[in-house]
């Protein structure tokens, strides 16, 4: 899974103009403003009623009633936030200020369809103070400072986040409509806003500080068109509040107000294209019994007419990156013939374990079945095979085989092509493909089955199998392949798809060394992963070099270590040490570039950061660290 991330510059400013609408929005007219939210430092806004510290405010330009027009009514206003309140400016011009009816109206709404309106009243000076309130009763912990001038007045509010109940577990998805009433005489006869109506499905979306980052980043980045495919909300990285969880096109997406400090997002490349139907399930659900939810996905990989679906868990526990806790092969499907496992789940106490069966066949039988056995996950069972089940349950840490059930093998049909009474003519086999022709269909399957092209980056012959021979390892754009004569019986392949790169030219180098010491190869690629530098470290891309270890486990590629081995931003660099020793490997300072030890605009790391140990800096005092070969991983 991707660990690639993109970071958003925590603006500390205050809300820009109208802006771009992000992901599905409510049907809304062309008049109506996409409200835009920042992530701010509360210290810097000073509540005296002058919202001179907002760069910009949106215009409210949708008439609502009447015809607000200069200089009877026009206003702009913005919104900001922190992790305790939301704050709101207005600049309003008003020829007539009638203090008590004269004010302005935030309406909040929540994923679901409840929405709040808090109505802020500027005071009189010198007579009543202004105030703010919600369902007619004023609220506990706000402020409100109004500043009349000529021809009008402005207003700026802190509201806590605790006066929106549905506010303490979600703070992502919302929806927002600013409204501005004015009075001439005894009564509101003026209503401009940003929305059409104050009603839920009328507001547009409120773009929170991560919500505007994957607008600005990843959605601008790829030209990402339409609504999600997904879009659905809850709180899969154990933090009390919920998140969003999106596919969108080839991409899962995680944002959420406290996830990542609120200003990050992940995303990973899933290499399928959920709008052709290559995911066609995707849901939250607590299936490991810790009180958050897992993101359980059906995948296929392939094309429409012949493809693997499998079905997968990704779990965040307390990482800001998901670990894949469960993964198994659920359906075959090709032009001759399919095969659709059935999955049920039942209630293992506070968890949830799943059962496999083989399911239905269509076409295919013990007789004509000749497609290849997944080798890097749990492969389909085959309804003619000698298991009718496999039940799987969560250990702690990923779920594992707890029980399984055999049947008798079903034997292929008999023969009908002789008609009775007559003799067939026998028919002399064709020849057996010797060794070579056997690998090369068995690359060319590869080619075909991911639709690759053209030559490997990196190709070698090294012995990484069980077996005593050699294997050949190749590199297809971010595909590992591996297969041999005596690799899956010489008939099939394996392949990893490195997906902590954005792109196969990130991955500078694929060798293969014993580094184990049990006399295999282990397979060794660097690479560099590209992100967003924040603003603390002066903007820029972050270029992250990263050294990622492989070994053959029977038929799949398993990672046994992942360390970041370098680190950059433009001709700034730093760049690490690695020592590989008898079962071992060793990471040391090494040397810098442009940085110094006052410039350099990250911390030491003292332990694994995203799943990757970490990049040793040369003047932070660390020392170098080895890592043993214990039999299962390297350990310190």
């Amino acid at each position: 899974m991707s660990a690639l991330t993109k970071f958003c510059s925590l603006r500390r400013a205050f809300p820009v103009a109208a802006g771009l609408a992000l992901l599905a929005l409510p049907s809304t007219s062309l008049a109506q403003t996409a409200l835009r939210a920042d992530l701010i430092e509360a210290k810097t806004i000073k509540l005296d009623g002058v919202p001179k510290e907002w760069t910009a405010l949106s215009s409210l330009g949708v008439a609502v009633k009447g015809k607000p027009q200069k200089p009877d009514l026009e206003a702009k206003a913005g919104i900001a936030y922190d992790n305790t309140s939301l704050f709101i400016a207005a600049d309003v011009t008003d020829d007539t200020y009638k203090p008590g009816l004269d004010h302005v109206t935030l309406v909040l709404g929540f994923p679901g369809g409840t929405s709040y309106e808090v109505d802020l009243y500027p005071g009189d000076p010198g007579k009543t103070a202004a105030t703010a309130k919600l369902g007619g009763k004023e609220i506990t912990g706000a402020k409100v400072i109004e500043a009349t001038k000529a021809g009008g007045y402005s207003i700026e509010a802190s509201i806590p986040w605790s006066a929106f109940a549905m506010a303490s577990s979600v703070r992502v998805g919302l929806r927002a409509g600013l409204f501005v009433h004015d009075a001439d005489g005894a009564a509101i006869d003026m209503v401009a806003g940003s929305a059409a109506s104050t009603a839920y499905t009328s507001l547009p979306q409120l773009s929170t500080e991560t919500e505007q980052a994957l607008a600005d980043g990843l959605i601008k980045e790829k030209g990402l068109k339409g609504a999600p495919k997904y879009n659905l909300l809850g709180d899969v990285a154990g933090d009390s509040m919920k998140e969003r969880v999106l596919v969108y096109e080839r991409y899962l997406i995680v944002l959420g107000s406290n996830f990542r400090k609120g200003s990050e997002y992940y995303f990973s490349d899933m290499g399928i294209d959920a709008n052709s139907g290559m995911v066609p399930s995707c849901e939250l659900k607590d299936v490991t019994g810790d009180g958050q939810q897992e993101i359980v996905i059906r995948k296929r990989f392939g094309t429409a007419a012949k493809y693997r679906e499998a079905l997968q868990v990704l779990w965040f526990g307390k990482a800001d990156v998901p670990n894949s806790i469960l993964m198994h092969e659920v359906g075959i499907v090709t032009p001759d013939g399919s095969i659709e496992n059935t999955v049920t789940t039942s209630a293992d106490g506070s968890k949830t374990a799943f059962k496999f069966e083989p399911g239905t066949a269509k076409s295919f039988h013990a007789g004509n079945y000749k497609e290849l056995t997944e080798g890097g996950y749990d492969p389909a069972l085959l309804p003619w095979g000698t298991i009718k089940s496999q039940t799987y349950k969560y250990d702690g840490s990923k779920f594992t085989k707890s029980f399984e059930e055999k049947q008798e093998a079903t034997p292929a049909p008999a023969s009908t092509n002789a008609s009775a009474g007559t003799t067939a003519t026998p028919v002399t086999a064709p020849p057996k493909p010797s060794a070579a022709e056997l690998l090369d269909q068995v690359y060319a399957l590869y080619k075909k089955d991911r639709t690759a092209s053209g030559k490997a980056k990196f190709d070698m012959a090294i012995d990484v199998g069980a077996d005593k021979q050699t294997e050949r390892v190749l590199l297809h754009d971010k595909d590992i392949v591996v297969f041999g004569k005596g690799f899956k019986g010489g008939t099939g392949y394996s392949y990893l798809t490195l997906q902590q790169f954005s792109s196969g030219n990130d991955i500078t180098d694929v060798t293969a060394r014993d580094v184990t010491g049990d006399g295999k190869a282990e397979i060794i690629v660097r690479g560099v992963i590209h992100s967003n530098a924040p603003k603390e470290a002066g903007g820029g891309t972050v270029d992250r070099e990263v050294m990622l270890i492989f070994q053959v486990q029977g038929d799949a590629l398993k990672r046994i270590f992942a360390a970041e081995v370098g680190r950059g931003i433009s001709s700034n660099k730093v760049a690490g040490v690695v020592a590989f020793t008898s079962n071992s490997i060793e990471l040391g300072p090494g040397k810098f570039t442009g940085w110094t030890e006052k410039t350099y605009p990250f911390n030491q790391d003292i332990s694994a950061v995203g799943g990757y140990e970490p990049l040793i800096i040369p003047w932070s005092g660390a020392k170098s660290v080895k890592y043993k070969w214990n039999g299962t991983a390297f350990a310190k």
